[in-house]
């Protein structure tokens, strides 16, 4: 809406890899962080909600403001209580607070993040956290913008690697004081303080409603967008003819403001019930570039910083610049900054012309609707229109209505046809969304899943690992004890998503030197938000030279059920302590090196893994497989090394492919050199045979 939602429409920043969280928790989630009581707080002056409202029914009559942006300067690595972690890291922490808002969001001008370096956000109450954030997040215009975190009080926490890999800088320039509950925090019971903000028309459809079962897929092109000074508005995702998920998003000219790297948009913000007005606040994307403009047309096109990932089931709307009049349209939208609604007009469009102010040299040319189910309303401006098609043709600029008058008050929505052509492509859209100008209408576009993942990973195990070669020995292969197919689902391992009997060839595993296989692991892929949970699972190779790779001996390892995203990588061998990265990584079809032999990021710490030489090694002497390493008492690793010989006679050995077989060289011994028993001692410690030593996996 031009005149009556002029003022709404703002929102929030942007980062390359768009604010998109990469998984992980704050510290103790779930539980009490250490020094909880102590942090240290800046802390603005008391604003109170009513006075805030009252006033900007005076001063900004036409808008539906959530907040205000309130400026000043914060070095959250300087000024942040520092606190040591028991696995290598440390953690820097700082509250801010703005005293009567319902709701807060940060905008960093400064955020510049070390290798392994994570930053979360959350309220005070630990019950609502965003991110984490990393270098991944980065923008090229050094800023970010963050998403809203319920309460007045937000705690930022970064969690760093001692000695850290880099220099991290950190500073916040502004916050967003929210002091409308426009998402419904209270409501949820995150809010000491309930105030319900602003609340919709009862008369609109929730885009979830049988009303709207065939716009499903339409649904998820459509945004709320957020800016720092407290305003907002609806766009849309719009295909292209290379139909390459570039992430045009098309919004309404009176919405921009020239701040776009801190708009945050809102992705599937949407009730999960037809009778609803909560929603997930979840997926966000931070940030975009102006690709084209243009006042009289109000047309404005941005380019995210980043394409939405496919968890977030992103559609790229279909369009039509044609001329002729849509036999019946809908609307989809964010009406007061609601959960995603649906409006239609059953009618066939009429062609009407809009003066944006008096005496202007052009007209702003609209399709006129009167609703038949539902209606728009503020923040509403931008929602693109569809035809009967489902193809977009425009997007509401102006005329919002109540529930008692949609059938007498129309809306005009802004032609996409008027925009196609322009002056220059800086004013136009067929330069960015159709290149050579041939087509008239372009279908709706929905990326494919990605065809699995790929994982290029390097470990050493301790037990046939060489100082003097910097590999280890392939003392199995050599005298051929390894099972063409993978050994853990006959020892009970469960493999999950398509893992388990893997099968090699007996040319893999006739090759030597430092590409010879070693023995058959585990990799797991674990959910990013919860690392105890498993969503994948392959058996490998393991190579001499720390390799691990597919059943050809020489690829990366496929998990082709699971698509693009982060995942926590952990590795496990039958009687080594298994290990997982500190944090969640970013996997594509294309695998980047994670080398845990040269000192990648590990959960735990440094004590997850044992170093031998140079080389960072998988502890050896699990001869159970229960995870622990024991040398005595119930359960104990070193009895089992003494059974499998024969139980009586210590001197005896025993030949063959067995967990007992700790330092892997073909042959279990109890005694005497390169024995199995003393690595176990060994690793717990060597002196306190009661001692243990368990693997650090969640």
């Amino acid at each position: 809406m031009r005149n009556t939602l002029l003022g709404l429409l703002t929102l929030l920043p942007v980062s390359l890899s768009a604010q998109i969280s990469h998984g992980g928790q704050p510290i103790a989630w779930g539980g009490t962080a250490p020094h909880s009581s102590s942090l240290p707080v800046v802390a603005l002056s008391a604003l109170d909600r009513q006075t805030l409202i009252a006033q900007d029914q005076v001063a900004h009559p036409t808008e539906e403001r959530y907040g205000i942006q309130r400026f000043w300067g914060v070095d959250v690595m300087a000024q942040g209580q520092v606190d040591a972690l028991p696995d290598d890291r440390q953690m820097h922490r700082i509250v801010l607070k703005s005293p009567g808002a319902v709701m807060l969001s940060v905008q960093f001008d400064q955020f510049d993040l070390a290798p392994d370096t994570w930053v979360f956000l959350y309220n005070t109450d630990r019950t609502f956290f965003i991110g984490g954030f990393n270098e991944l997040n980065e923008l090229p215009t050094g800023d970010l913008a963050t998403a809203v975190v319920p309460g007045d009080e937000v705690v930022i926490e970064v969690q760093e690697r001692v000695p850290a890999t880099g220099q991290t800088a950190l500073h916040i320039g502004s916050i967003t004081h929210g002091y409308r509950d426009i998402f419904n925090f209270g409501e949820q019971g995150l809010l000491r303080d309930y105030d319900p903000g602003f609340q919709s028309a009862p008369c609109h459809n929730n885009v979830i409603c049988p009303i709207a079962s065939t716009w499903q897929q339409q649904k998820r092109a459509v945004t709320m967008f957020l800016r720092p000074d407290g305003n907002g508005c609806t766009g849309v995702l719009l295909n292209n003819t290379a139909q390459n998920g570039t992430p045009y998003m098309h919004v309404a000219n009176h919405c921009y403001t020239p701040n776009e790297s801190q708009w945050v948009f809102y992705f599937n913000y949407e009730s999960p019930t037809c009778v609803g007005d909560v929603g997930s606040t979840s997926q966000t994307i931070t940030g975009a570039t102006l690709k084209a403009n243009e006042y009289f047309d109000d047309l404005c096109l941005m380019q995210l910083s980043s394409a939405p990932p496919q968890s977030f089931q992103p559609y790229y709307a279909g369009w039509n610049h044609g001329t002729p009049a849509p036999t019946s349209t809908a609307v989809i939208h964010h009406p007061l900054y609601d959960v995603k609604k649906i409006t239609f007009d059953n009618n066939t469009a009429t062609s009407t012309q809009i003066t944006p102010y008096t005496g202007a040299p052009a007209d702003t040319y609209c399709w006129k609707t009167f609703w038949d189910s539902g209606i728009v309303e503020a923040v509403s401006s931008g929602s693109p229109l569809f035809d009967q098609n489902k193809r977009f043709i425009g997007h509401m600029f102006d005329g919002a209505q109540t529930c008692a008058n949609a059938g007498t008050v129309f809306t005009t929505c802004a032609k996409f046809n008027q925009s196609w052509d322009g002056t220059a492509p800086s004013s136009r859209l067929r330069d960015w969304l159709d290149p050579a100008n041939t087509a008239t209408t372009l279908n709706g576009y929905e990326p494919a899943a990605a065809p699995g993942v790929q994982v290029k990973l390097r470990a050493m195990l301790e037990g046939p690992y060489n100082t003097g070669s910097s590999n280890m020995t392939d003392g199995l292969r050599a005298v051929d004890l390894i099972n063409l197919t993978e050994p853990y689902t006959g020892l009970g391992y469960t493999h999950v998503n398509g893992g388990g009997n893997e099968t090699t060839t007996a040319g893999v595993l006739g090759v030597t030197g430092t590409s010879a296989v070693v023995d058959w692991v585990v990799v797991e892929l674990r959910n990013k938000n919860n690392s105890s949970q498993v969503l994948g699972t392959r058996s490998a190779l393991l190579l001499r030279n720390g390799n691990i790779v597919d059943m050809n001996g020489t690829s990366d390892v496929v998990f082709a059920n699971l698509t693009a995203d982060d995942y926590y990588i952990a590795i496990r061998h039958r009687n080594h302590l298994g290990i997982m990265t500190q944090n969640a990584v970013a996997l594509t079809s294309v695998g980047s090196l994670i080398d845990f032999s040269a000192g990648a990021a590990t959960f735990g710490g440094t004590a997850a893994t044992k170093l031998v030489g140079t080389a960072r090694c998988l502890w050896a002497g699990d001869a159970s497989g229960d995870n622990v390493v024991m040398y005595t008492g119930t359960g104990n690793d070193r009895d089992l090394v003494l059974s499998r010989i024969g139980g009586s006679v210590p001197t005896l050995t025993a030949i063959g492919y067995y967990r007992e077989d700790v330092n892997m060289d073909g042959v279990v011994k109890y005694t005497g050199s390169a024995n199995d028993r003393d690595p176990i001692l060994v690793n717990i410690g060597g002196t306190v045979p009661t001692a243990t030593r368990a693997a650090q996996l969640p």
